[in-house]
């Protein structure tokens, strides 16, 4: 995941106070159509600099920025108040939900690049403890946000499938075993270790392919929206090796 910290925009960390935000991701978008995906990424860095500053400027009087994280039309994921942050982004939801803004407006089709950094934003935060539910703004209050597109992509399950493997994964695997229940060795020692990892401390780095690391393995296959079979393969690989 490519993420571009609050502090690369000269930011402090945000003085919103802490909260779960657990309940899942919440979409917005910008509103206005920006034509983001034809400039350069600087572009997309601009808007979300102006974004904060109208956020805390006399329209809004927020803390800070309202949202939690921006997915730009480029593929990167930009850090608004974070993880766990009190948000101003949808009453009602503020403090258990957490927020992502799509910047494009009514009339833009996300690009393929964005989508894919919002799957990647939503894995990486469900490895930190986030529910996979997926919602919008305008459930939250009357809004015409986040327009009809995107609307129609969370109701569909269109934003919810896994994000696109990263060429070093793709290369890793090809050299992976696939491997299941009774397997033996280093390989199998690996997936256990990135069981433990990903919060499964029942799992014992013994190098055998046990009952309690396969029930691990369909835990994070299901996470990670692939089949839950218990089988370590092509599949499976990119989910575990996914970066936190």
């Amino acid at each position: 995941m490519k993420l571009e910290k609050r502090s690369s925009f000269g930011w402090p960390a945000p003085a919103a106070g802490r909260a779960p935000c657990r309940n899942g991701l919440v979409v917005h978008y910008d509103g206005s159509n920006l034509g983001l995906a034809r400039k350069a990424h600087s572009a997309c860095r601009a808007y979300w600099k102006a974004t904060r500053k109208f956020h805390m400027g006399p329209a809004r009087g927020w803390l800070d920025i309202g949202y939690s994280f921006g997915v730009c039309p480029h593929g990167i994921v930009m850090e608004g108040r974070g993880w766990q942050r009190q948000q101003a982004a949808q009453p009602g939801g503020n403090t258990t939900w957490t927020s992502v803004t799509f910047m494009t407006g009514d009339a833009e089709k996300p690009t393929d690049a964005q989508v894919n950094a919002f799957r990647e934003l939503r894995a990486w935060l469900r490895g930190k403890g986030l529910a996979a539910a997926i919602s919008y703004h305008s459930r939250f209050i009357s809004t015409s946000c986040p327009g009809k597109i995107l609307r129609e992509w969370v109701t569909s399950g269109r934003l919810a499938g896994a994000p696109t493997n990263t060429d070093w994964q793709e290369a890793i695997v090809k050299k992976l075993p696939t491997l299941g229940k009774g397997d033996h060795g280093e390989h199998v020692q690996s997936v256990q270790a990135l069981l433990v990892a990903r919060s499964h401390p029942e799992v014992k780095m013994t190098g055998t392919f046990d009952a309690a690391t396969e029930k691990a393995v369909k835990a994070v296959q299901k996470w990670g929206d692939v089949d839950d079979d218990g089988i370590v393969g092509p599949k499976t690989w990119p989910v575990l090796l996914r970066v936190h």
